[in-house]
């Protein structure tokens, strides 16, 4: 008897939503559903105060501070996606083990996804990692093909229109 080795997709849906909004950038994060917090707020649960990351944690959240006060420049995150997806990391620090994925739309939107502590050369070679960064990539694509149809608008600091989106999971 022959075994299927076909993988089955379920259906992912999620949202985009405001989590913070500062003088020169609004910090939107993906929501997934049926989970009851944020992709953000899921990150920072995986690293409690008195963890052995604490001091890459404060690096990461003065990044945080940083880019809230200056606006998500674009000089601010390293690249990880595809090009031009606008998916990179912070903190760009070498060294630090914690990534934090992100979407930045412009120098005033950026949407965070999840991250974790790296354990492999890449995210492509991470279990972990790869699956926080392909939602993101997807993320990316969805967001421009609905600006192109003028279904999203970006506007100043703001994303207006259906931020809901559903795609196709691996298992």
């Amino acid at each position: 008897m022959q075994k299927d080795n076909l993988k089955v997709k379920m259906k992912e849906t999620y949202e985009i939503e405001l989590i913070e909004e500062h003088e020169n950038a609004n910090f939107y994060s993906v929501h997934l559903e049926n989970e009851e917090l944020s992709e953000l707020e899921r990150f920072f649960e995986k690293f409690p105060v008195g963890c052995e990351y604490d001091e890459e944690v404060d690096v990461l959240v003065a990044w945080l501070d940083k880019i809230a006060e200056k606006g998500a420049l674009e000089r601010y995150f390293r690249p990880e996606g595809h090009y031009g997806d606008g998916v990179g990391v912070i903190p760009i620090d070498v060294g630090n083990k914690i990534r934090l994925y992100c979407l930045r739309l412009s120098d005033k939107i950026l949407i965070f996804g999840n991250g974790g502590v790296k354990d492999a050369d890449s995210w492509q070679n991470s279990k972990t990692l790869a699956p926080y960064v392909k939602l993101l990539i997807d993320t990316s694509r969805f967001i421009r093909s609905r600006i192109n149809d003028g279904k999203v608008v970006l506007v100043d600091k703001e994303i207006i229109g259906n931020l809901r989106f559903t795609r196709d999971e691996k298992k």
